[in-house]
């Protein structure tokens, strides 16, 4: 492909006027521009000397050093036959006293740098040079006079939105990926359903030029679709092709090798014979001893590059062999060397080693694979590995290298779950995504890998590894919104336990007695979510008791936290709000002993909820803003992730709106991101927002998806909390009857009143010993007037009407009694009791009943007056009834006689 002159100057326009304003110097003699093969440095040296020609009417004269035997000595002769020219014909400008003629070097090797400054400075000319090795140009260039310059990538895309699809275009390496793409296939447009592929292949380029000209040319007849699938598998899968890329047409070294010889324009054999950026480069290179093939060779086996110690390990190199080989490798430019994270067993390095895009080298020998039998099989089990490594880290408190160390190689673990199913390794790989899950959780991921796992064989129905399997796959059908589904996996994972429980007290087979309480526990977990949007009262009893199931299991508090949260967002939908407050604030405080940020991140913005729910919205901003500064610690992706975990929860039913609740937070995380935002910039390419866009869209619609997403860029991320809260919470604010006195304050000193702040229906109040957080930093308010219990029906999340159908509005006062339902004389009773500020067990004392028989009448008197809380009660009780008329009065104490033994 022949490419115009200009093609790759995109975004070099400061480094063009730097280098412009250094060779107008007079005190520079000239300039060396060093960089790796495709980087642009000879077409950054042409613009350069065309931008120094227009400015000052110089000559400028073009040296190929790669046609001569001894470059040097070649180009001081032609600097000599500079100088020997009349001063009027070799000057420019008028009258011959301009700037002098620059000459552009191409091909110079450091060591022919030798008497080049001399003659240079005799002849009074100057030199802009390229050259390859960048700390050898460096040292060549000060001895020689020289400025040295490195020439780096183009800036590159971290991120993507249907929101900015102009500003990505701006970018120059997508100007770049673009513009070469369209110079073939003018009919190509970037669109909202390639953005992201077009975004992600600049980014794994990393901005190189000429690997970009090379993937624009392979996009234009494949497709940048193809292009990007093929990038995201490993370089080289072998002869069956890569998992869902498309066989031999997707694998990405075939391409490459059908794509990356001679373009049509071809330039003369010599030229093509000394390129140095030719496909045949490697001919040019002495034979590799045998660790260095054993790397090379290795080093296809990954998926978007590797750390130096997976390659090490993996290649089974000596540690003492590895550093002089890999470096033999980085210097003859067989792999690249970039800043990006890699991961590693004990966290993760800023070190990231990659293959150059372009043609298969062909280097290998028969010696080159490694000293074990199956390199593939070791890349599986190191991924493997490290996905174990990570996990740990994130659930132990280690979360920010857990994170990063999983997100870096989240490719390459793909690939070695695809190799261990592929081996029949059903083990490992389901192993492998149990580890994933706790990723996927932390950063919002898509759910997506356990799918993979249907391709495992067969296995017998009451094994432990299809009760495992069947969960995964549960799981997975939940976070995409198919309960009904989940269900049934459960109902079968279920019956596989019961199998398995039954042999072993049969003494047929040996069960582990704590693995089976983590199963049991997790089934009903996941039975609890799946419940939830439409058998509200099964699923809190299931999440109750797999949060008692946890407790008992001593050592993963992760896991013990996430379900509690789970359990207390469950209350907060469709049970007790004050038991939704006690089980959130006990996952904070021990998630807080354990520095376990996510966890407390997702507690806090889970009580940013109930409090905007009460319409505390001081105390609601308080939470969140707790919330974000602890979790953005962690990376963007954690604070999506503890977003998506509430206002897109599964224990919400309808998915299309919670798709659009995911979208919208999305839109608002996409607008918080940059200076002066909420979220900061990522420090390297993680498309947080836009792997999620790509996956959710397809739940909305276009249009949907569009309109959800500008609704939430303009919503605060605090808002769209509230929102939630305004839509799905059934708490409301409680009344004060005396709007300016603290009501934690009783009036008359010798009577004990219970503080009349909650806004929760009371059946657990016995039970809710941190309240004093919900009624922290109270807030006076300027009327008492009470707002009726909304219909369920109404809001967009609305499941099964209750049982007692919709409440009505209330009467004057607090609501009522229902028609043809009266209070009984002992509700009647508790709620004067109530009025007075007596607690729960001091009506019980009073009544001479047991506490949770107060709790039920309570409830029963809530559900009856159409009330929320125990002051709406009071006020009923105030509006409507002669209080004096209901207490009854103490009754002397008396002994209860113990039972008959026996």
């Amino acid at each position: 492909m022949t490419d115009p002159p200009d093609r790759e100057i995109f975004g070099r326009d400061r480094e063009i006027s730097e280098l412009l304003a250094l060779l107008t110097d007079t005190a520079t003699l000239g300039v060396v521009l060093s960089g790796g093969p495709g980087i642009g440095k000879t077409r950054l040296a042409r613009a350069v000397a065309s931008a120094y020609a227009s400015a000052s009417g110089a000559e400028t004269i073009g040296f190929d050093g790669s046609a001569y035997e001894d470059p040097g000595a070649a180009l001081i002769r032609l600097v000599a036959r500079l100088r020997e020219r009349p001063r009027a014909a070799r000057d420019g400008g008028p009258g011959g006293v301009g700037a002098p003629p620059l000459i552009l070097v191409e091909g110079l090797a450091a060591a022919n740098h030798g008497g080049v400054r001399a003659a240079v400075a005799r002849a009074g000319v100057r030199l802009i040079v390229t050259a390859r090795e960048p700390l050898a140009a460096a040292t060549a260039a000060s001895s020689a006079g020289f400025s040295a310059r490195t020439v780096g990538p183009l800036p590159v895309p971290f991120d993507c939105s249907a929101l900015d699809l102009d500003g990505m275009c701006r970018i120059p390496s997508v100007r770049l990926y673009v513009a070469s793409l369209h110079a073939l296939n003018p009919a190509f447009r970037v669109q909202h359903d390639n953005q992201e592929a077009v975004a992600r292949t600049c980014a794994e380029l990393r901005g190189i030029p000429g690997a970009l000209v090379l993937a624009a040319r392979i996009a234009a007849l494949e497709g940048p679709e193809v292009l990007w699938a093929a990038l995201d598998g490993r370089f080289d899968p072998g002869p069956e092709g890569p998992a869902g890329a498309g066989g031999d047409s997707g694998s990405l070294a075939r391409l490459l090798d059908a794509y990356g010889g001679p373009a049509p324009a071809t330039p003369s054999p010599r030229a093509a014979a000394t390129d140095p950026d030719t496909s045949v480069r490697a001919r040019r290179h002495p034979e590799l001893d045998d660790a260095e093939r054993r790397l090379l060779a290795c080093s296809r086996l990954f998926s978007g590059g590797a750390g130096p110690e997976a390659l090490r390990r993996i290649a089974d190199i000596p540690l003492n062999a590895f550093p002089a080989a890999l470096e033999t490798l980085l210097g003859r430019h067989l792999l690249n060397v970039s800043a990006l994270p890699s991961g590693r067993l004990d966290g993760f390095t800023r070190t990231r080693l990659h293959i150059p895009f372009e043609p298969s080298v062909p280097t290998a020998g028969p010696d080159s694979a490694p000293a074990h039998d199956n390199p593939r099989l070791s890349h599986a089990r190191y991924y493997a590995e490290l996905a174990r490594t990570a996990a740990r880290r994130i659930a132990e408190g280690d979360q920010y290298a857990g994170i990063t160390a999983f997100r870096s190689e989240e490719r390459n673990i793909r690939c070695a779950l695809d190799t261990l199913i592929g081996v029949g390794a059903a083990d490992e790989a389901i192993a492998l995504v149990d580890h994933a899950r706790t990723y996927w959780y932390a950063s919002g991921a898509p759910f997506t890998w356990a799918e993979r796992l249907t391709a495992l064989p067969e296995t017998p129905a009451d094994t432990p590894r299809r009760t495992r399997l069947n969960l995964l796959l549960a799981e997975a059908a939940i976070r995409a919104g198919e309960p009904e589904a989940a269900l049934a996996l459960l109902g079968q994972a279920d019956a596989d336990r019961a199998g398995v429980v039954g042999r072993a007290e049969r003494g047929d087979a040996a069960a582990d007695d704590a693995e089976e309480a983590l199963l049991a526990s997790r089934l009903l977990h996941l039975r609890g979510i799946a419940e939830a949007p439409h058998r509200p009262g099964e699923a809190l009893a299931a999440l109750h008791t797999a949060v008692a199931g946890h407790r008992s299991h001593i050592g993963d508090g992760h896991a013990l936290h996430r379900v509690m949260l789970d359990a207390s967002l469950a209350e907060f939908l469709h049970g007790s709000p004050a038991k939704a407050m006690a089980l959130a604030v006990e996952a904070l405080s021990g998630a807080t002993r354990r520095r376990d940020a996510l966890v407390s991140g997702t507690a806090l913005l889970q009580l940013s909820v109930f409090a905007a729910a009460r319409g505390r919205e001081a105390e609601a901003d308080g939470y969140f803003d707790r919330a974000v500064a602890g979790l953005r610690t962690l990376g963007a992706p954690a604070v999506l992730g503890a977003l998506l975990s509430v206002l897109g929860t599964p224990l919400l039913p309808r998915t299309t709106a919670r798709a659009a609740d995911v979208v919208r937070c999305l839109g608002a995380c996409h607008a918080a991101r940059g200076a002066g935002g909420l979220l900061d910039e990522p420090g390297y390419p993680d498309f947080t927002v836009g792997r999620l866009e790509g996956h959710i869209r397809r739940h909305l619609g276009e249009r949907g998806f569009l309109a959800a997403l500008s609704d939430g860029a303009g919503t605060p991320l605090p808002d769209l909390v509230k929102e939630f809260a305004a839509r799905c919470g059934r708490l409301r604010p409680a009344p004060d009857p005396d709007p300016g006195r603290n009501p934690n304050v009783t009036r008359n000193p010798n009577v004990t009143r219970a503080p009349l702040m909650s806004a929760t229906s009371d059946r657990d109040a016995a039970t809710a010993p941190n309240r004093s957080l919900a009624t922290a930093r109270p807030e006076p308010r300027a009327s008492a007037k009470l707002r009726p219990r909304p219909d369920r029906t109404a809001h967009p999340y609305a499941g099964p009407p209750d049982a007692d159908g919709p409440a009505l509005p209330p009467a004057p006062g607090c609501g009522g009694p229902l028609p043809g339902d009266p209070l009984t004389p002992r509700q009647s009773q508790v709620s004067a009791l109530i009025t007075l500020g007596l607690s729960n067990k001091q009506i019980a004392r009073r009544l001479q009943i047991s506490e949770w028989t107060v709790v039920n009448h309570i409830r029963e008197t809530m559900r009856k007056l159409g009330c929320s809380s125990r002051v709406e009660i009071a006020n009923w009780v105030h509006h409507t009834t002669d209080v004096s008329a209901l207490t009854p009065s103490a009754p002397a104490p008396t002994r209860v006689p113990a039972p008959a033994p026996g």
